[in-house]
């Protein structure tokens, strides 16, 4: 088919994943509605005056607040401008129409998408849709309107650009923003609004700041049937099926209560700082709800802080009840537990650090704004006119106002930009105190007009915080975000994370597995290079264009590379189709050979595969301007629990066809561990019944769970038991064991023997994914009944999805987003065009299929 007649048809979307496909749409809603019983239909109610009262706590959640005096303005990627406003229309007419709330400027003309906004509520998610916009040409029907949604997310913090335009084709009629508010989430505590969620543990200041753990809620297994929603330092945010009580920063949700009044269980209310005691850094959350084993006692939550300078997927597993019944227990590997991080710096993703501490040496900065004089510095004290510990303040009447005491901990917010925050200056509005937030934005060769003295800005000073934009070329590291929130089998969002794939250290050199006709068109020794969410490490003496994430070298007799060709630079953060199926698109490379008017693309499709290990990427697709790879890996599958066979003490991985024998282990004596404990040998035995092992991909290791008898431990003499085994190619052992009621025994066992059962190899495993688990300092202490038509539905929807991920129409639509690449795009963090194009009902109201698609 010749490139134009391509195009032309680059306009239909594929079988299944057409916004409009009325087939689809029916087999569709009727596969993936299955879940929506009566207490969901009681939760999705709608407002005309941009407010409404959720029908589980009674809040009434008002956004009026999001109004804007002219316009809120977006730009897409297509050199799209979006314009619209919240609870009111626009200032300005569009089309030559007033009375607009939404409007879309596109190569200088104006399109109306929407004249009317309605607030939706849907079990916990809440978004205003935009109707009865001007007629899409676009349209499967004459008929057809341009519509928007703008959905609302729970966000306690204040972000400079909260908001963010969803991928999208440029045929399509429906848009979606994601605005991120703290009008979306329940009231916070008024004690916790200047929570610094950190601690001292040494007497030089030295602290623990556990905050950037909160920008995302952690969804934990309970390991029988239902889970924990838990937030660190916030309370949980309010969503989508995350509909926990008020003020609680750990709930269980049970996931057969049909009332959803009492689905959501507070089993830990917020605390506004960790301890540390004996060496150990928790947090202790009690809670208002009484212990269904003692209801004189409140049931209390407890997460154990432990060090892992390397991993990169932070998240609590949980530990199991105290003795008393009443005490869940769970346990959080995180670099933030360390003590030894250089001031000023943060692990980006395992072997890549974000150092920033050159700012600190520099002169404090000199701002105005607003007719204030504001005085700050970088990890390090203002000095005059800011007190002691200020690290930023402002002059008012001869007097210094605090806006803040500085630190050396650098965040990340959830678009994985890296910001300070100095708290607890001065006295703001009630009990609210002034805080500052420095964001650091990369400067680099595409910012070539930055200066020492135009590269700090005030961007806001309002509702008692100070934000500052810092352009830096020590910010510039990973390019593009590459984790995305998507919802898991439970319609619950998790984070999907690509960054334990990250690598500093070298490149993905790609297998070739093209068809045969293809395969003839590609020059002999011809190599493909790749890295991910980063550009190339430079090596081998490539000679693709500086910050290409892939590049083609046809290799010289010697074994040097030459012609390279660049294949796409990082500048579109990860799409993710489902909890299991990704892809990452690194378009604008050199000018296509075939047509110059394109700029070489590649894109990397990641796919689940519980065999696959690590995988490598494969070069399955060349179409001239196009080249497509497929990575299979284990990363981003789902934990698996595994079958622990007590006769042989065993665990069998059903799916990938794999055992591991704990009685052949190297590091147990027969099935049985020996640990040091109070001067003598304490025998664990590994062997026994009730015994869960689970895989953790996203860290490779497999968890295995069991109680053990200990003499003098709780009432009844039992310890909870947390083997952590991580695949590594050296060998060591480290425990930590908790007495008292809250009797547990930790032990983490870094093996090369367990890499086969996971489908790694132990040098890959240290060398590349980083997830090297050992604890420092703190740790250191211590069926075939199934009915036919269900059958054939999913078959059909799998089928649907296959076709629309390989389908050639995908991927010249995707070509054809870049053709005009003489153009210059700013680009918004984007997600997938599938979450981009939902379906939806003949109403133009979400399906319950569509809110598990939508992030």
């Amino acid at each position: 088919m010749h490139t134009d007649a391509k195009m032309r048809n680059s306009s239909k979307w594929s079988i299944c994943g057409a916004t409009t496909s009325a087939i689809c749409l029916i087999l569709l809603l009727l596969v993936c509605n299955v879940q929506a019983g009566d207490d969901a239909n009681q939760l999705r109610l709608t407002s005309q005056n941009c407010a409404l009262t959720e029908p589980v706590y009674g809040n009434k959640f008002d956004f009026a607040g999001l109004r804007s005096d002219l316009a809120h303005v977006l730009h897409g990627i297509y050199e799209d401008v979006f314009e619209f406003n919240v609870c009111g229309n626009l200032s300005h007419t569009c089309h030559g129409q007033s009375n607009v709330a939404a409007c879309l400027k596109r190569n200088g003309k104006e399109f109306v998408l929407g004249r009317q906004e309605e607030l939706v509520y849907d079990n916990g998610q809440m978004y205003f849709h935009y109707t009865n916009g001007e007629t899409c040409e676009n349209g499967t029907n004459k008929d057809q309107k341009f519509e928007l949604i703008v959905k609302l997310s729970c966000d306690y913090t204040l972000d400079e650009k909260p908001m963010r335009v969803i991928a999208y084709s440029s045929d399509i009629c429906v848009f979606y923003i994601e605005y991120e508010t703290q009008l979306a989430c329940l009231p916070i505590p008024p004690k916790l609004e200047s929570n610094s969620c950190s601690v001292r543990f040494s007497d030089a200041g030295d602290t623990f700041d556990l905050m950037p753990l909160s920008d995302d809620n952690h969804i934990v297994p309970d390991r029988a049937g239902s889970n924990f929603i838990i937030n660190i330092c916030k309370p949980v945010l309010y969503g989508k099926n995350a509909m926990c009580p008020p003020g609680s920063s750990i709930c269980r949700r049970l996931q057969n209560q049909n009332d959803i009044k009492q689905r959501y269980l507070n089993v830990g209310n917020v605390q506004t700082k960790p301890v540390f005691e004996d060496g150990k850094l928790l947090m202790r959350h009690e809670s208002s709800t009484p212990c269904e084993h003692n209801a004189s006692v409140n049931y209390t939550s407890v997460i154990n802080f432990y060090c892992d300078k390397y991993v990169t997927n932070t998240h609590p597993s949980y530990m199991g009840l105290d003795s008393t019944g009443c005490t869940y227990q769970f346990n959080l590997f995180t670099p933030l537990a360390c003590q030894n991080i250089k001031p000023c710096t943060a692990i980006v993703t395992g072997e890549e650090h974000l150092d920033l501490s050159p700012l600190s040496s520099l002169a404090p900065r000199k701002l105005t704004k607003g007719g204030k004089n504001y005085t700050l510095a970088v990890c390090a004290g203002a000095g005059a006119p800011c007190l002691t510990n200020g690290g930023a303040c402002y002059e008012e009447n001869g007097q210094s106002i605090n806006l803040g005491d500085f630190n050396t901990h650098l965040r990340f917010n959830q678009s994985g930009a890296p910001y300070l925050l100095y708290e607890n200056g001065a006295k703001c509005n009630g009990n609210r105190l002034w805080s500052t937030k420095i964001e650091f934005v990369c400067a680099n060769n595409h910012t070539k007009d930055i200066t020492a003295d135009n590269a700090v800005h005030v961007i806001e000073d309002a509702n008692c915080q100070l934000i500052i934009q810092y352009q830096t070329k020590y910010a510039c590291q990973q390019q593009i975000d590459c984790r995305q929130k998507v919802y898991n089998e439970d319609s619950i969002e998790e984070l999907f994370d690509l960054t334990p794939l990250i690598n500093a250290k070298d490149n993905y050199e790609a297998r070739v597995e093209l068809p045969a006709e293809q395969l003839k068109e590609l020059p002999k020794a011809t190599k493909f290079f790749l890295n991910v969410c980063r550009p190339l490490v430079p090596k081998y003496q490539l000679g693709c264009a500086g910050g290409s994430s892939a590049c083609m070298a046809k290799m010289s007799a010697n074994g040097a590379p030459e012609e390279e060709h660049s294949l796409g630079f990082p500048m579109i953060s990860l799409s993710v189709f489902n909890r299991t199926d990704a892809e990452l698109l690194y378009p604008k490379g050199d000018p296509c050979p075939s047509d110059k008017s394109l700029k070489l693309t590649s894109s990397i499709h990641f796919k689940c595969n519980m065999r696959a290990g690590r995988g490598q990427p494969v070069l399955h697709e060349m179409d001239k301007c196009y080249y497509r790879f497929d990575w299979a890996t284990s990363l981003i599958c789902p934990p698996h629990e595994c079958i622990f066979h007590e006769d042989s003490c065993e665990i069998e991985h059903d799916e990938a066809g794999k055992r591991f024998s704990f009685k052949n282990a190297p590091f147990t004596n027969n099935g049985q561990l020996e640990i040091d404990y109070n001067n003598s040998k304490l025998l664990v035995n590994i062997c026994g019944p009730y015994r869960k092992a689970i895989t953790d991909y996203s860290q490779d290791l497999v968890n295995l769970y069991f109680s053990h008898k200990l003499p003098g431990c709780g009432k009844d003499g039992m310890m909870n038991v947390q083997l952590r085994l991580i695949c590594s190619n050296q060998t060591e052992p480290s425990t930590v064991i908790t007495e008292g009621t809250q009797c547990s025994l930790l032990h983490v066992q870094r093996t090369p023997s367990i890499c086969q059962f996971l489908g790694l190899d132990a040098v890959t495993a240290d060398a590349v994914t980083t997830t090297k688990a050992t604890p420092t300092t703190a740790s250191t202490h211590s069926s075939a009944t199934a009915i036919l038509g269900i059958i054939l539905s999913v078959t059909f929807c799998v089928t649907c999805v296959g076709l629309f991920a390989f389908s050639p129409a995908r991927r010249n639509r995707v070509r054809r987003i870049f053709r005009r690449s003489s153009s210059a795009v700013r680009y918004s963090r984007v997600q997938s065009n599938e979450e981009a194009n939902l379906l939806l009902e003949p109403n133009g109201e979400f399906t319950e299929s569509d809110d598990d698609m939508l992030l």
